[in-house]
């Protein structure tokens, strides 16, 4: 259930010069708590269509939450204590926090053991480097398959609480939701030194989930990953473009 995953074995036809996986970020999390920056830091329209885009990110003026795929984008609105998801073929939404990459060609790696959620961040760092992937770097990565104890939340701007605010604030003006398990695809971003951008203070990972039935989509705030889990990381220089599994983390 790869929701479209666009681009594996295309690295051919890309810039040499460009590196698969480069992230881009608009707008950043310190400046929305402190200082109120909610507006229109990037709009969609301008980044696609592009069917080899993955990015993350929240609604102008905290409206509800952004996911792409491949491409397909995913607009997340609170609607009362529901959450409503739109799939948009043209999306010109604003966005206040954008985080976004052209992945043209994934690599893979498998997990042996379940993934805790508390040790989720240093998993995928772990991962990661055994992907090839180089830390100092900010990753993207992909996951898809049946998960445990899936939450996420869908930010709902207008029961913020006027002033600086906090992650606890932005939880308490959302629509969350929680599965025991659930099929979906999960996309998300790795960094050492983005807190305060676009991961939390104390965590280097940023993730949104897709389910298709009922479609949804947001902020992942919690979930288990199975052993036997594929990871994907963006292919690195010189790779054909297709998937080769190795070890997961111990």
């Amino acid at each position: 259930m790869l929701l479209g995953c666009g681009g594996s074995g295309d690295a051919a036809t890309e810039d040499p010069g460009s590196l698969n996986g480069d992230v881009q970020v608009h707008g950043a999390l310190r400046a929305m708590f402190h200082e109120g920056q909610i507006g229109t830091q990037v709009t969609l329209d301008t980044l696609l269509p592009d069917p080899h885009l993955y990015a993350v990110g929240a609604l102008s003026d905290l409206s509800g939450e952004i996911t792409i795929v491949g491409g397909e984008t995913y607009l997340s609105y609170p609607e009362g204590d529901q959450a409503r998801t739109e799939a948009v073929s043209q999306p010109d939404a604003g966005a206040s926090l954008l985080v976004s990459a052209r992945v043209t060609a994934w690599t893979s790696v498998t997990t042996k053991h379940p993934i805790p959620f508390e040790t989720l961040d240093e998993a995928i760092g772990e991962l990661a480097a055994q992907a090839g992937m180089d830390l100092d770097r900010r990753i993207p990565f992909l996951l898809e398959g049946e998960f445990e104890d899936l939450r996420w939340h869908v930010v709902d701007g207008t029961r913020l609480p006027e002033g600086e605010t906090t992650h606890v604030d932005h939880l308490a003006a959302s629509v969350q939701t929680a599965l025991d398990r659930a099929t979906a695809t999960l996309i998300g971003f790795y960094s050492t030194g983005d807190q305060g951008v676009f991961t939390h203070m104390g965590s280097t990972t940023h993730i949104h989930c897709i389910l298709e039935e009922p479609l949804a989509t947001g902020h992942v705030d919690h979930v288990v990953i199975p052993a036997g889990t594929t990871i994907k990381f963006p292919a690195g220089a010189g790779e054909s473009g297709t998937e080769s599994s190795g070890a997961g983390t111990e």
